[in-house]
């Protein structure tokens, strides 16, 4: 007998947010290590396009898993999707704090330099 238990479609969206921005990550590392191939292309590509939409990534994939999880307990179990809905969180979350160390590292290098 198959489950009539739908999946939260915020849950859905959030959990894939964030493997956008974490295949956007991998894409602007490998695009900066074929520069030298195709010039200056691939800094306004990534620099212009692809951070922006990595950054949007990021911040949908965290308020769709937080909307996610109240939208499923709201529901009383009538959905599913608790799991990637704290994989959403959890990478959109990350991937903030990741971005504040690395400015932080930057700051305190620039400052004790």
């Amino acid at each position: 007998m198959e489950s009539t238990i739908k999946t939260n479609r915020l849950a859905i969206v959030s959990v894939v947010g964030g493997l956008t921005a974490l295949l956007s990550i991998i894409f602007i590392f490998l695009s900066y290590n074929t520069q030298k191939i195709t010039g200056g292309f691939v800094v306004s590509l990534t620099d212009g396009i692809i951070i922006p939409f990595r950054n949007l990534c990021v911040v949908v994939s965290l308020i769709t898993g937080i909307l996610a999880l109240r939208d499923i307990k709201k529901k009383g179990g009538s959905e599913k999707g608790k799991l990637l809905a704290w994989v959403g969180i959890v990478l959109g979350a990350g991937w903030i704090i990741f971005g504040l160390l690395v400015g932080i590292t930057f700051l305190l290098a620039e400052i004790l330099h």
